[in-house]
C-alpha cells in the first residue's frame, strides 16, 4: 500500500514547515532570555544588598567588591548571554547595579537600586530622644 498525497499539499507543507521551525526556534530564545534575565538581575539584587552592607566601610574599593560579588553570583551559570557588563553607583542613600549584556542583536538591560538603612543610627536617635524627653519631664 503506498500511500500518495497531491502536490499541492508537498507544496503547502514547503511553505509551512519554515513558519513552524521559526516559531520553535523563537519560542527557544525567548526561554534562553527568560532564563538569563531572571538570572541576571537575582544577582544584580543581591548585588544591591551586598552593597548596602559594604556601604559602612569607607573604602574607595567598595564598587569593585559589589562587582566581584556580582561576578561570583554568575560563575559556573549556563548563559546564554557571555558579554555581561556591570556598572555600580554607589552613594549616601542608595546601591545601584546596571547590568547590560549583548549577544548578537538580543539586548539585555537590568536596574537594581536598594535603599541604603542605618538601623543603629534610628536606635541610637531613638535613645537619645527618650533621654531627653526624661530630662525634661523631671
Amino acid at each position: 500500500m503506498k500511500r500518495t498525497c497531491k502536490a499541492s499539499a508537498v507544496v503547502e507543507m514547503a511553505y509551512l514547515m519554515p513558519v513552524v521551525l521559526l516559531c520553535w526556534m523563537a519560542v527557544i530564545f525567548a526561554l534562553f532570555y527568560y532564563h538569563d534575565k531572571n538570572v541576571i538581575t537575582g544577582a544584580a539584587y543581591e548585588s544591591a544588598v551586598v552593597g548596602t552592607e559594604l556601604w559602612a566601610e569607607e573604602t574607595e574599593y567598595r564598587s569593585a567588591k559589589i562587582e566581584e560579588y556580582f561576578r561570583k553570583r554568575l560563575n559556573g551559570k549556563l548563559l546564554f548571554y557571555k558579554n555581561v557588563e556591570i556598572y555600580v553607583l554607589v552613594n549616601r542613600t542608595e546601591v545601584g547595579v546596571e547590568v547590560s549584556a549583548i549577544k548578537h542583536r538580543m539586548t539585555l538591560h537590568v536596574e537594581e537600586q536598594v535603599a541604603i538603612t542605618q538601623p543603629e543610627k534610628v536606635v541610637r536617635d531613638k535613645l537619645i530622644l527618650k533621654e531627653t524627653v526624661e530630662d525634661i519631664t523631671k
